[in-house]
């Protein structure tokens, strides 16, 4: 007995739609095709009986569709919903977990979770997600911003205190692309200074000041990562 034959057995018996989608991991649109297709009809015992017909309710005017599609989609797929959009995790990574893959290829994992991501229901659902978790958090650009700033400045006054340390450089500069990528400044402005800042710790160096700003020490390491080593030479 196949996956259709046995979800009729449980239309025939009562069983809803959502519980049948869920049983078989299949969406409830999908029962309901099954059931079109294949004619299933409850209480219709007699041979030969038509079917009944079909009424057709026009929606209220002022109507709006459910927002909410999560009782459309499988299980497997509103966890992939979640894991996206609710815990950020990247779209492969999230159909490995949501639908238990072994044996596949990444290739095959990554084009597939792409299919999916794209999907209009699981698209809708995702950013559903992300503004529910964004509002429960009350995330905004301004407050990650500011947040990140904040990261920045705390580690730009540590390097004064006690110098330039692995911790505090990695959290001004991690903070400080961040800040970067969230604004959508340009990398040529990025460059432009990372340069900028390289020339004038070799031209104090040159001159033998001795002392060094320590935020342009930690700029130009980091800048070295965005200029190509033979203009370094």
């Amino acid at each position: 007995m196949n996956k259709q034959e046995q979800a009729e057995k449980d239309y025939m018996t009562g069983m809803k739609y959502k519980d049948i989608a869920a049983k078989y991991d299949v969406s409830i649109n999908t029962v309901k095709s099954w059931k079109n297709r294949y004619g299933w009809q409850r209480g219709n015992s007699k041979k030969g009986a038509s079917p009944p017909k079909r009424v057709h309710t026009k929606p209220e005017k002022g109507a709006h569709k459910k927002e909410d599609a999560s009782d459309e989609l499988t299980p497997s797929q509103e966890l992939f919903c979640q894991l996206v959009g609710g815990h950020r995790l990247p779209l492969y990574r999230a159909y490995m977990v949501a639908f238990d893959l072994k044996g596949k290829s990444l290739e095959t994992i990554m084009s597939s979770a792409s299919r999916l991501g794209k999907r209009p229901e699981i698209n809708a659902r995702i950013v559903k997600i992300q503004q529910e978790v964004a509002a429960k958090h009350e995330w905004s650009l301004n407050k990650v911003v500011d947040s990140l700033t904040f990261v920045h400045d705390e580690a730009k006054a540590d390097i004064f205190l006690k110098g330039i340390k692995k911790a505090n450089s990695d959290a001004m500069m991690n903070s400080l692309d961040r800040i970067t990528s969230l604004l959508h400044i340009s990398d040529d402005g990025v460059r432009a200074q990372a340069e900028a800042n390289i020339a004038k710790i070799k031209a104090d160096e040159m001159q033998g000041n001795g002392e060094l700003n320590p935020i342009l020490v930690a700029m130009a390491k980091e800048a070295k990562k965005l200029i190509p080593e033979e203009e370094d030479k």
